[in-house]
């Protein structure tokens, strides 16, 4: 599910890009395999129907946002179930987030839970949000964490403002 969550989301990106409509099925079945592999605990880890872990399941939760953003079906309770998953895996009230349930918190888990709630409802001023860019901030961007760095640049990316300019000089110059 890791790799195709991945290929789903560029799978979508292309058909967005392009709009080629010899690709909206082929998107819409890539979609189709996402939401039937959900584990009923509302994640996704690397095989169908398994328990979630926060990393694979950014990568189907990035897919649905492109596939919704170019009118794929993508049941909403899919995503309803996907944020019960993130409930499951949060700290410090939702500013931080775990691999699984039972792990301790850490800076991926957290980017990746970050992003996922800004795609699928959080406003800039939430004050979970906050507090988690302030704990991804105080990280600052890893010299050999990429995982790390894509996912904290995305979620600093769209919550902008002097935070997004301290990460992208610092990101930028590494």
């Amino acid at each position: 599910m890791y790799g195709h969550g991945i290929a789903t989301l560029a799978l979508c990106e292309a058909y967005a890009m392009t709009n080629d409509k010899k690709l909206r099925e082929p998107a819409q079945k890539a979609v189709d395999l996402i939401v039937s592999a959900q584990h009923p605990d509302g994640g996704w880890r690397y095989f169908p129907g398994q328990p979630g872990d926060t990393t694979v399941f950014g990568w189907q939760i990035m897919a649905l946002k492109s596939a919704r953003l170019m009118n794929l079906e993508v049941p909403s309770p899919v995503i309803h179930n996907a944020m019960r998953y993130l409930d499951s895996v949060q700290d410090a009230n939702g500013s931080m987030y775990r691999y699984q349930k039972g792990h301790e918190k850490g800076p991926s888990p957290s980017a990746i839970g970050l992003l996922s709630r800004m795609y699928y409802g959080w406003r800039s001023d939430d004050p979970r949000l906050t507090k988690g860019i302030l704990y991804l901030e105080a990280i600052g961007p890893s010299e050999s964490d990429m995982y790390f760095d894509y996912y904290a640049t995305q979620v600093l990316h769209h919550y902008q403002g002097s935070y997004w300019d301290n990460w992208n000089e610092k990101l930028r110059e590494y």
